[in-house]
């Protein structure tokens, strides 16, 4: 589906992260919250201009992954042996690299989508906090908690649940599963924070493409794995792991 471009503030205000760290400090385990530092990544919020693209509505599922290894163009995905939790065709794909993704999408006809990308989709022009709007509800998405048992099957699922099977959470374009089920891998490396722990330089970008170095690739979006302050659409986070079960992607392309 084709998401207009246009200009939006990409990342989170200093009262942005403040907000999230209250909502941080509601999860049963928030006490690990009161430290600033879990949010800087998404600091110093900055005007960026993006040109019109196109973006998968839903993640991709085992079943398009699998015709994608048929095909000969990916690897397998690397599931644990003896656990069928995770290759049910309607789920998700997870356990794949960001090589691996990357490679789907060119099979596909499309690229992985830019950090900045996936920010406009979920976050929209506006700048609402979550796909859906500004307010959490834990209705609208598969997600998890900060505890000792992280996962929470009060939305309906423990683990992964068939794509799109939360509508009511979709963006107003009607793109779906940015909050929650799987976190998505983005074509952007990593940068380390800067000396004084913000993630961004604060500077306005055109159509940005990430840094040129780093030693990890960024995921956005919360997971059925993670709480409330994770589902916001500027959260982000570098993946050191180099496969996931709670990590998929949704592909990207040029509208020209």
């Amino acid at each position: 589906m084709r998401i207009p471009g246009g200009v939006f503030v990409m990342g989170s205000t200093a009262s942005q992260i403040l907000d999230a760290t209250r909502l941080c400090q509601e999860e049963p385990r928030g006490s690990r919250c009161g430290k600033l530092s879990l949010f800087q990544a998404e600091a110093l919020a900055h005007e960026v201009t993006l040109t019109s693209f196109l973006l998968d509505r839903t993640e991709v599922t085992v079943a398009a992954y699998g015709r994608c290894v048929a095909a000969g163009a990916c690897a397998p995905a690397a599931y644990p042996v003896d656990d069928r939790r995770f290759r049910r065709p309607d789920l998700p794909v997870s356990y794949v690299r960001w090589e691996d993704a990357r490679a789907y999408c060119e099979w596909a006809g499309g690229r992985l989508p830019t950090e900045a990308e996936w920010e406009l989709a979920a976050r929209g022009t506006g700048g609402r906090l979550f796909p859906w709007g500004n307010v959490y509800n834990s209705r609208l998405c598969n997600h998890g908690a900060l505890a000792d048992d992280e996962t929470d099957q009060s939305d309906g699922f423990a683990f992964l649940a068939p794509v799109g099977s939360y509508p009511d959470g979709a963006t107003p374009l009607g793109v779906l599963d940015l909050a929650g089920n799987v976190a998505e891998w983005v074509a952007d490396v990593w940068a380390d924070p800067d000396e004084n722990g913000n993630g961004y330089s604060g500077k306005a970008q055109t159509n940005p493409r990430g840094p040129a170095f780093g030693g990890f690739h960024v995921v956005r979006g919360g997971s059925y794995s993670e709480g409330a302050f994770r589902q916001r659409g500027a959260a982000r986070r570098p993946m050191i792991m180099p496969r996931a079960p709670d990590v998929d992607y949704l592909c990207a392309g040029d509208t020209g």
